[in-house]
């Protein structure tokens, strides 16, 4: 089995006969944003037919939608497209959590419907549930960016250390996440230390000019032997990740988009009297800047956690307990038997 093949700036001319690319990791409008949840603020406004069109201009062969906790997106877009649906892949990034723990982890599943979609939002609030849903039913998903979400470098290695050995795939290349974390994650899992992974990539566009920019090749005539593929390790990720800017541009224009559609709908009194008193509180902040400076606190936060956290020595047993080892007996002394000699001396210094 091939596993974690990668190269970069994959062209047309250099892929493989009967492969086909597919960003694995796009957001629509139909991705909410918990957080502002108060003020209606979406994680994304591009529309799944302006994501559509955005992945198949960049040579997309199939699309891949990844809305965060729906498949809401994927089905609108169907229920309309249904001409389009032999190039769509079902996809949702599920936020997860750890029981005992504050990590957040996001986990990319693909090839999802309805009935496998409300099994999911049964079992989220615990990702080893979910685990093991995902692996007994038999779809293809991943870990999506891991250093994301960790308070400390030891919750991460403790926390990814409990995680990793159960997933098949790893997101190595996240498009709004360093070219640094690849390479971490690759060496991380070059020693074979928690099993053989599957090595995928996307964008994780929340702006149609991102859509495509990271992708990952499989051969396939269908999405169904692409995904089938995928499982079996036999894909290569192509494109190269934007870092630090793309998450920047992601932000502001996520709070552009919003602003836009707040003043487009102040007809609605529904609108006007939820949303709009917490969004122009939040104006102030917006001009003097503090998205901007979260979100480059929150990239160097996993930025130091990515390059501090000794990950080739994670071995895939829980990390965090302190292991005390069991000191040698002394030699005996010539002449006496070693069992006198041992009680003896632990006599004398007890």
């Amino acid at each position: 089995m091939r596993v974690g093949v990668e190269w970069r700036g994959m062209s047309p001319a250099r892929l493989r006969r009967g492969w086909k690319r597919a960003d694995l990791h796009v957001h629509t409008s139909f991705s909410g944003w918990g957080h502002l949840r108060l003020i209606g603020a979406r994680d994304c406004y591009v529309t799944p037919d302006a994501a559509f069109e955005a992945a198949r201009a960049r040579g997309m062969h199939f699309v891949c939608f990844t809305d965060h906790n729906t498949i809401a997106g994927a089905l609108d877009f169907l229920s309309r497209r249904p001409d389009e649906a032999h190039r769509v892949i079902v996809g949702e990034e599920v936020d997860t959590s750890i029981p005992g723990s504050s990590q957040r982890l996001h986990v990319g599943v693909l090839g999802v419907d309805e009935r496998l979609h409300v099994d999911i939002a049964r079992l989220r609030g615990n990702v080893f549930h979910l685990i093991a849903e995902l692996r007994s039913r038999g779809v293809f998903f991943a870990l999506n960016h891991p250093f994301r979400g960790s308070r400390s470098v030891r919750s991460a290695r403790r926390d990814l250390a409990s995680v990793l050995p159960l997933v098949p795939a790893i997101e190595v290349c996240n498009g709004s996440e360093p070219a640094s974390h690849g390479r971490i994650l690759k060496e991380m899992f070059a020693s074979g230390n928690f099993g053989p992974k599957v090595l995928v990539g996307g964008s994780d566009a929340h702006r149609a000019q991102r859509v495509g920019t990271v992708h990952t090749a499989a051969p396939g005539r269908s999405t169904s032997e692409y995904l089938e593929n995928l499982k079996r390790g036999i894909c290569a990720v192509g494109g190269e990740p934007a870092g630090l800017r793309a998450l920047l541009w992601d932000v502001y224009s996520i709070i552009g988009s919003y602003y836009g559609q707040l003043l487009g709908d102040l007809g609605s009194k529904r609108r006007r009297g939820r949303h709009l008193p917490g969004a122009v509180a939040l104006v102030p902040a917006v001009l003097a800047g503090v998205p901007l400076i979260l979100t480059a606190a929150q990239a160097c936060h996993r930025e130091w956690i990515a390059r501090r956290g000794r990950w080739e020595t994670l071995d895939g047993s829980p990390v965090g307990a302190t292991v005390v080892p069991t000191p040698s007996p002394p030699a005996p002394r010539r002449g006496r038997p070693w069992r006198t000699s041992w009680r003896s001396r632990t006599s004398r210094t007890g």
